[in-house]
């Protein structure tokens, strides 16, 4: 059984990959899934995405999971949530070089490269976590992060409930996420960035187009936003096919 398991710093996704479908199993409140070791040793074959950084098959830290307990994950194959994403939008989109962006209770950034993840010395492109400016705490100890400016946790302290559309574009650390991506951008060259997650799923394309206000006109990578809610899960599974699902 191919089984991804999207750890979220909200909810748990559980899909399972057969032949070319993918079948949700279920979804369920973070909290309460790691509250639930038989739980996790139910797929202890699956490739679970966490949302935290991985390096050498170890997760370092986990920001936007306060109460994350790495003991119940020690031996699973295990890997970054915004990496799964970045293999399910290769998957989907079929783009060799592509930088994705998932905007959830956090910014989670990955990278293919030649149709291959690309992952660094294990935690490549943690733009969530890139100084920004400013005096505001992280949710990760540091100060100033793209995360204080554009995140669902910042939207939580500021507003204390989830932006409309509308409300997301004209929020001032809209601006300053597009910018962001557009420094990554002008790295990497990718032929397109994909957004995913919960609140990129409440836009549309047109909305990210002012990142290409600070490009050069040489630089246009398409755009695109996968408005599905299991993508993470999904690219697990994908993953959990491989034969090294560590991140």
């Amino acid at each position: 059984m191919l089984a991804g398991v999207d750890v979220g710093g909200t909810f748990t996704d559980v899909v399972v990959k057969e032949g070319e479908e993918f079948v949700h199993v279920k979804t369920l409140k973070t909290s309460e899934f790691l509250k639930d070791p038989e739980f996790v040793e139910k797929y202890s074959n699956a490739v679970f995405a966490i949302a935290g950084w991985i390096r050498g098959g170890k997760i370092l830290r986990t920001p936007n999971i306060p109460e994350f307990n790495a003991k119940l994950f020690e031996g699973k194959r295990i890997e970054n949530d915004a990496n799964c994403f970045a293999i399910y939008a290769h998957h989907v989109t079929g783009f060799e070089n592509l930088f994705a962006v998932t905007l959830g209770t956090g910014v989670g950034g990955a990278i293919i490269a030649d149709s291959k993840l690309y992952k660094g010395n294990g935690l490549a492109s943690e733009i969530g976590h890139a100084f920004v400016g400013g005096d505001e705490k992280c949710v990760c100890g540091g100060v100033g992060h793209l995360e204080t400016f554009f995140s669902g946790w910042t939207i939580k302290k500021k507003f204390g409930r989830e932006l409309t559309r509308e409300e997301l574009i004209k929020f001032d650390g809209f601006k300053i996420l597009c910018a962001e991506v557009a420094r990554a951008v002008m790295i990497l060259d990718p032929e397109a960035v994909v957004f995913g997650g919960r609140i990129a799923s409440i836009l549309e394309p047109e909305d990210f187009e002012q990142i290409y206000n600070f490009l050069p006109s040489e630089f246009r990578p398409e755009i695109r936003i996968i408005k599905d809610p299991l993508a993470v899960a999904k690219g697990a599974a994908i993953l959990a096919g491989e034969k090294d699902g560590h991140g």
